[in-house]
């Protein structure tokens, strides 16, 4: 008759530090846009150029630990982890990582800044964005730390209570993304027409990595209470 690992054993072969890696580097990607757009703003694009291709750097390791998760998830977890939760936590943080890679790209391809009064509510944007990406790398340690607990309720609440972190960060970047549209389009009397589809796209897809932050912290959220 077979017989069950121990718990310990089946949590010390956990892809959750890889997870907890490549959460870490998506977010080293993130953290990429305040100095991008320091650049861009500025007309700098030879230098917008280079921390660019750091950013495709980060997105490229991104995607080998994304592999490495998907090769390293066994099947049959025995532990209250859904393998399909992992996967698609995998998959989700990803995408931060992604689009931080498409926004810079657009912005480069295109050699396009936001109108220069609009500087510094872009910039405290993105400071929004990066908060709520960093919680994120917090809650895939505490969740790691969770599984080391045997699930316990004191590192459950833990990771609750980061949740609502990301949940209110998002919302404040929903906040901040609205306020910008709003002054871009007073703006739009300046620009050519297709410029400004562009950066109503920029705003969006720089929104978009709050949105799939937090939508990694609700697959945690799933996990601790599973």
């Amino acid at each position: 008759m077979a017989v069950k690992p121990a718990i310990s054993e089946v949590i010390s072969n956990s892809p959750l530090a890889l997870l907890e890696r490549h959460a870490g580097v998506c977010v080293d990607c993130v953290e990429r846009l305040p100095l991008y757009f320091e650049e861009a703003q500025a007309g700098r694009w030879g230098r917008a150029g280079e921390v660019r291709e750091d950013i495709c750097r980060f997105e490229g390791l991104a995607d080998e630990l994304k592999q490495d998760v998907r090769s390293n998830l066994p099947r049959g977890l025995w532990m209250s982890v859904s393998r399909a939760d992992l996967l698609e936590l995998v998959r989700v943080q990803d995408k931060m990582a992604n689009g931080v890679k498409e926004v810079s790209g657009i912005s480069l391809g295109r050699q396009l800044a936001f109108p220069a009064p609009l500087t510094g509510d872009v910039s405290a944007f993105i400071d929004v964005v990066i908060d709520v990406s960093r919680t994120v790398v917090k809650i895939i340690g505490a969740t790691r730390e969770l599984s080391r607990s045997a699930f316990g309720t004191r590192q459950t609440n833990v990771i609750l209570d980061f949740v609502s972190q990301v949940e209110a960060g998002e919302r404040r970047s929903d906040d901040l993304q609205a306020a910008l549209r709003a002054r871009l389009r007073d703006c739009e009397a300046e620009l050519s027409p297709v410029d400004a589809i562009f950066l109503y796209q920029l705003l969006a897809g720089i929104g978009d990595i709050a949105d799939n932050a937090e939508k990694v912290a609700h697959r945690a959220q799933i996990i601790a209470t599973s």
